[in-house]
């Protein structure tokens, strides 16, 4: 995840401007640097969280479905991250595809909330019935590695004993190495 950066303080101030966020079309504010995003790389994971909710309070009525999941499954990182795990898991369990939708996305929700709520038997388990998935017929979607966020989950079973905003991207060490 790009936004990611482990530091054992925040560098940068996290004060922001919500109305320029808000001001901003759904795209910009969601997948670039120009939108929550500037606050997760400084390590600003709660204040990106708030102006995720923000932002949503301000266009909710104008989003799709899909829409409105991405940004509440963003919130969810954000509040894992900031190490909000009970708000976190909150937001996670907001995402869950349609019925009939991404088996695997089901899983891979279920593998946050396992680890926000630190359970790590049934982490393993949901990892291990991930990992076991069929391929699609024809092989994967668009010719991406099966199945799909295997490794997110790995790094959650491996890392089980660091906060969430590292074990996500597989770093397990400890504050005093956080560069």
């Amino acid at each position: 995840m790009a936004w990611t950066g482990i530091s054992s303080a925040q560098d940068a101030s996290c004060a922001y401007d919500a109305a320029a966020f808000e001001a901003q079309n759904y795209e910009t504010f969601n997948t670039t640097a120009e939108g929550w995003q500037a606050l997760a790389v400084n390590d600003c994971y709660l204040e990106a969280a708030d102006a995720i909710s923000a932002w949503h309070r301000a266009h909710g009525s104008d989003l799709t479905p899909e829409q409105l999941r991405a940004l509440t499954w963003n919130a969810g990182l954000m509040r894992g991250a900031g190490g909000d795990y009970q708000s976190a898991t909150f937001l996670f369990r907001q995402t869950f595809p349609e019925r009939g939708e991404a088996a695997a996305g089901h899983y891979y929700t279920h593998a946050m909330i396992a680890f926000l709520e630190r359970d790590r038997d049934g982490l393993q388990r949901i990892r291990d019935a991930l990992a076991s998935m069929p391929e699609p017929e024809g092989g994967a979607p668009d010719g991406a590695e099966w199945p799909p966020n295997l490794q997110s989950v790995d790094n959650l079973v491996t890392c089980f004993d660091s906060p969430f905003g590292w074990a996500i991207v597989g770093y397990c060490g400890d504050e005093s190495e956080a560069g």
